[in-house]
């Protein structure tokens, strides 16, 4: 479920004036529609640029996001913007992002922003998960979708995204791709987060299974995963989003679902 979205003019005066010790005196605010999870988000502008400020209150069930957003963030230069400052005050949790001027992406099969993306995620198979930092284990999160000797097939060590849906993906003015919201990062195979775009591919580029797993192939480490690994991938996803479909019935739930569907059966012909 949503957040409930304040403006950020309503907190607090002292998470103001902290916010404001990083950024500088502010010349406008606008509350942005982005971070769905957040109950800030907001675009700063300041006299040496914009900022985009996300938050929740201290005690909300997923203040735990904000740390592992600040935890992941100096990993990622070039894949991500860049976390300049956490503010934690006044009952607030508070991350300051490098302000990206980005539209999100477009999954059509013509569209330019696929290249884009494929380069974004072979680049991101390459960085590891950071030691000692808290992360969810990709067999973990798949251990009551997949059977017990499949789990190996997704454990790795590479930090992994999990959710490339469009509004995930930021596209620049210049053509780059740029991966926001690192809520559920997470440590295993490097060729999962292919996996995942191959699910967003269908269900919001209406890629057929063929075509979502050709751009997916664009990143070596899906091209050397074992085929009976990403039918088990594909298999665990239909049943995860089959249990989502069920206690969240909607247009988009479905939509999703129905590309799990789609995916899982391809891989059942695989010769």
């Amino acid at each position: 479920m949503p957040t409930e979205r304040i403006d950020f003019a309503d907190l607090p005066d002292t998470v103001q004036h902290d916010v404001i010790a990083h950024t500088g005196p502010l010349l406008k605010v606008e509350t942005t529609a982005s971070g769905f999870n957040s109950a800030i988000s907001a675009r700063l502008t300041t006299e040496t640029g914009d900022v985009y400020v996300k938050g929740l209150p201290e005690g909300h069930p997923r203040q735990w996001t904000q740390g592992r957003e600040a935890a992941v963030g100096p990993l990622l230069e070039g894949i991500s913007p860049r976390v300049l400052w956490r503010v934690e005050t006044g009952g607030w949790d508070l991350l300051g992002f490098e302000y990206v001027q980005a539209r999100h992406a477009d999954y059509a099969p013509a569209s330019p922003d696929l290249e884009a993306m494929a380069v974004l995620l072979a680049h991101l198979s390459t960085v590891r998960a950071p030691e000692g930092v808290e992360l969810k284990e990709a067999g973990h999160r798949l251990r009551d979708h997949a059977p017990k000797e499949a789990l190996a097939y997704f454990a790795g060590d590479a930090l992994l995204h999990t959710d490339p849906n469009t509004t995930n993906v930021m596209i620049t003015p210049g053509g780059g791709a740029r991966l926001v919201d690192w809520a559920w990062a997470t440590r295993g195979a490097p060729w999962l987060d292919a996996g995942y775009w191959v699910v967003w591919l269908i269900a919001e580029g209406d890629h057929s299974p063929a075509s979502a797993e050709a751009w997916a192939a664009r990143m070596p480490a899906f091209q050397a995963a074992p085929p009976e690994a990403v039918d088990a991938f594909a298999l665990a996803n239909e049943s995860v989003w089959s249990g989502t479909f069920k206690e969240q019935p909607d247009d988009w739930t479905r939509r999703v679902h129905e590309a799990t569907k789609t995916w899982a059966a391809h891989r059942s012909c695989r010769p």
